[in-house]
C-alpha cells in the first residue's frame, strides 16, 4: 500500500491540479470486471466469462472556469491524450496509486458570461470522463 501523496490524478506524469476538480463530483469506479459474450440460458441463468483484465473509469466535474483555468485544463486534455494517455490515479479499492492506459472523452464547453471589459469568459463546470483500455 502506497501512502497518499495529496494528488488524485497524474496525466502523462504531470499532476492534475486538484483545484480543477469539484471534489464532491469525483467518481472513481476502479477495477471493473469485464465479460466476454455473457448470456442467459433458456432457464434465465446468467453465464459469464470474466476476463482477467479489469478497467477503471473516472469522472468528475470542474468548478466554474475562467479562461486561465481552461488554458490549464487544455494542457492536460489535448487531442493525443483523448486518444491515449498514461494515467496514475488513487485507487480506493487498494488504497494505493495505480497506473494504466486510458482515453479521455471529448469535453463540452458551455459559456456563462463574456466579460468584454476584462476580456475574460466564465464557463460552466466541465465534465471530464476518463476510461481505461
Amino acid at each position: 500500500m502506497s501512502a497518499f501523496e495529496g494528488w488524485i490524478l497524474k496525466i502523462n506524469g504531470e499532476i492534475f491540479p486538484n483545484c480543477l476538480i469539484a471534489l464532491e463530483s469525483y467518481d472513481c469506479t476502479p477495477d471493473q470486471i469485464m465479460d466476454l459474450d455473457p448470456y442467459r440460458d433458456g432457464m434465465g441463468e446468467l453465464h459469464r466469462n470474466a476476463l482477467p483484465h479489469t478497467a477503471t473509469s473516472i469522472e468528475f466535474s470542474t468548478p466554474y472556469l475562467k479562461l486561465r483555468d481552461v488554458e490549464i485544463l487544455n494542457k492536460f486534455i489535448p487531442h493525443e491524450n483523448r486518444i491515449r494517455a498514461e494515467i496514475d490515479y488513487w485507487n480506493p479499492n487498494t488504497l494505493s496509486y495505480e497506473s494504466g492506459a486510458f482515453y479521455i472523452a471529448d469535453v463540452k464547453y458551455s459559456m456563462v458570461n463574456v466579460d468584454e471589459k476584462r476580456r475574460d469568459i466564465l464557463y460552466k463546470p466541465i465534465t471530464v470522463s476518463i476510461t481505461e483500455y
